[in-house]
């Protein structure tokens, strides 16, 4: 058997450092020009966000605001008229509204969007419908249930809107509007005097979208998913090659007499 002194003799050819990291720095660079390609696509995605106020941002500042115009009043009488429980509703209904239509009135001149001064025909009538119960349970029943009714309309409005708006002032703005509105339905339930037989059945679509509906991809969205494929796709292919490659060198730059054994002594 040869010595170690004799099989040092031998070059095994021992790959170094910098052919090993040679597929690694392909893979790098592979996913840096992939980079580069999405990234004119996420920075014009970051530019649609918009400063300006649309017609839908100023459907949202109008409907809360109108939105307290009458359900401030509504929590007075309900402080006059109504039992112990739609007494404290009300308060808490009320004190809600005043906060929120602060901070509407601040949105509305920071937008330039003028929202109105009084509720609209159909809240004076709820609100006169109100004034004419009687006080006690006929009372609780019409507060109860006028503002419920009225909650779960806004409530879906909001949600679109907050859903679809462009403006990050109005989004987080619809954000606790909304958590307003969810928190009011709450305590108006916890009356136990909503009838929810009388509540508008929730306008959901049951239409599922069609089989192979297409994405809507325009052209240069499908040259940067191509690039994409063919970038990651190939630069995955070559370093495996790479790696393969450099083993099999490895391999077969080691003598017979090394893989073997030798002669003996």
């Amino acid at each position: 058997m040869r010595s170690a002194s004799e099989l040092a003799g031998f070059d095994f050819e021992t790959p170094s450092v910098l052919e090993r990291s040679r597929p690694l720095v392909r893979i790098l660079f592979v996913v840096a020009l992939v980079l580069a390609l999405l990234a004119p696509g996420s920075a014009s995605l970051a530019q649609t966000e918009s400063t300006a106020i649309s017609d839908t941002d100023a459907v949202l500042l109008t409907k809360v605001r109108q939105a307290g115009l009458w359900e401030m009043p509504s929590g007075m009488m309900a402080m006059q008229k109504g039992s112990p429980i739609v007494q404290q509703v009300g308060f808490a209904i009320m004190m809600d509204h005043g906060r929120l239509d602060v901070a509407t009135r601040a949105l509305s001149q920071k937008l330039n969007s003028p929202v109105p001064d009084q509720p609209s025909e159909e809240q004076r009538g709820w609100l006169a419908e109100q004034m004419a119960a009687a006080p006690g349970p006929e009372f609780d029943r019409v507060f109860a249930n006028r503002l419920r009714a009225a909650h779960g309309s806004v409530f879906a409005v909001l949600a679109q809107l907050r859903a679809g708006t462009r403006n990050a002032d109005v989004r987080a703005f619809a954000t606790v509007g909304n958590q307003a509105v969810m928190r009011h339905m709450t305590i108006l339930e916890s009356t136990g005097m909503v009838d929810y037989t009388a509540l508008p059945a929730p306008a959901v679509s049951t239409t599922s979208a069609p089989v192979g509906e297409p994405l809507g991809l325009d052209t240069s969205q499908i040259a940067v998913v191509g690039a994409l494929f063919l970038l990651v796709g190939g630069g995955l292919f070559y370093a495996l090659r790479q790696i393969k490659s450099n083993r099999g060198r490895t391999r077969t730059a080691r003598p017979a007499t090394a893989r073997t054994g030798g002669s003996h002594g």
